[in-house]
């Protein structure tokens, strides 16, 4: 029996046609779930209860990944393979839990994450080093916020992993801040090739995934 609610982390995935939904629909979504799992999750108090869910760094509408994570609590002891399993059979088609623990770090730690994109283009494998060689050059990107549109370089602030072609497609891998301060959108570093290279096109197809993230190392991977 636990004296008081316990803080849960789970560790989720969201593809295929679950990438296409917003922030809100993606807590709509798992508060939906969270009924139907019959799991002792904690309500606030109050005239209108709701279980209090945290994510992790949004992602861009579009964007898969397969480290996402959201805090919550329960009130009972439930082991972490339980949480996922109930989890997992009330989830729709493009979500699934891939682990549940107890958190000892938290989400203002994260500072880097790792994408993949893949881009559909003609001669994938004759544009490996045209794209190598742009993303040598300093990465300038137009960066709007709240205060406005502001032109700046974010070099430092991408890590470029890999270029390749597989299967046909031609594939960047690439590291990203993702701090408060100085985060940096994927389709930042796509915007800026299109307008370099003409890679990808405006009639060429390409998906992003995240697929890991860090703490502000950029090393020790986020749990």
């Amino acid at each position: 029996m636990l004296s008081g609610p316990q803080k849960i982390r789970v560790k989720f995935s969201k593809t295929g046609s679950l990438k296409f939904i917003s922030h809100l629909d993606l807590n709509r979504t798992v508060k939906s779930a969270f009924l139907r799992s019959k799991l002792p999750i904690w309500y606030t108090k109050g005239f209108n209860p709701h279980p209090k869910t945290v994510f992790s760094v949004p992602l861009s509408v579009g964007t898969a990944s397969l480290c996402e994570f959201m805090d919550f609590k329960i009130t009972e002891e439930v082991s972490g393979e339980v949480i996922c399993a109930t989890l997992n059979s009330v989830f729709p088609d493009g979500l699934r839990a891939l682990e549940a623990y107890e958190p000892t770090s938290k989400f203002h730690d994260i500072g880097w994450a790792d994408y993949e994109v893949r881009m559909e283009i003609a001669d994938a494998a004759a544009n490996v080093e045209k794209v190598k060689n742009a993303l040598n050059e300093p990465i300038v990107i137009e960066k709007t916020t709240k205060i406005g549109t502001r032109t700046l370089d974010v070099s430092e602030f991408v890590k470029i992993l890999s270029v390749s072609e597989e299967a046909g497609l031609l594939v960047l891998r690439v590291k990203l801040c993702c701090d408060d301060m100085n985060f940096v959108n994927p389709k930042y570093v796509i915007d800026f090739l299109a307008r370099k290279t003409g890679i990808p096109g405006e009639l060429d197809d390409y998906s992003v995934c995240r697929t890991a993230v860090y703490k502000e190392d950029g090393v020790t991977p986020f749990r």
